[in-house]
């Protein structure tokens, strides 16, 4: 856990780095997708499929704020159950290949709302984290693929989201 810290710290690092050079891909985009959620905590070992939804405002190819609503799912293992929604806002800052793929690293907070009888919260602030690659495959319209940490009081989700935006 603490060498994934520290090897999204150094990645964020890296990025922050680069000229911040406005670009022609700057503006507000709306997307939506389909994710996984896991976790590897031992007596409650599971995933499910669910969804995304963000918006937010790239300042230039480098700067973005980003806005979510996340579907948790439901992930349970004999007596244990957990289900869940997350309200998520974070900063990205990417690293551009080219003029059409993205490389970036995302953090930020959420706010989370559980169902279940993991968490003894059933809300609470938490971090999120993450790294991805998004593709303009039209001066507009792209596609994302993106990996996320979330904290939920002590459990850990993991979110794998492959999403479609628009770029207005």
């Amino acid at each position: 856990m603490q060498f994934r810290n520290l090897a999204i710290a150094s990645l964020l690092s890296l990025l922050s780095f680069q000229a911040l050079a406005a670009g022609d891909d700057k503006g507000l985009y709306l997307g939506a997708g389909v994710t996984s959620i896991e976790t590897d905590e031992s007596d409650l070992d599971g995933d499910d499929n669910s969804y995304k939804v963000f918006a937010g405002y790239r300042f230039n190819g480098n700067l973005a704020i980003e806005g979510a609503y996340v579907d948790l799912g439901e992930l349970e293992d004999n007596d244990r159950k957990f289900e869940g929604k997350s309200m998520q806002a974070a900063a990205h800052l990417g690293f551009p290949i080219g003029d059409r793929i993205r490389l970036f690293g995302s953090v930020g907070a959420h706010a989370w709302d559980s169902d279940g009888n993991v968490e003894d919260d059933d809300t609470g602030v938490d971090l999120t984290y993450g790294a991805g690659v998004e593709m303009d495959v039209f001066r507009n319209i792209g596609i994302r693929a993106e990996y996320e940490v979330l904290e939920v009081g002590e459990l850990d989700l993991n979110q794998t989201t492959a999403s479609a935006y628009v770029l207005f």
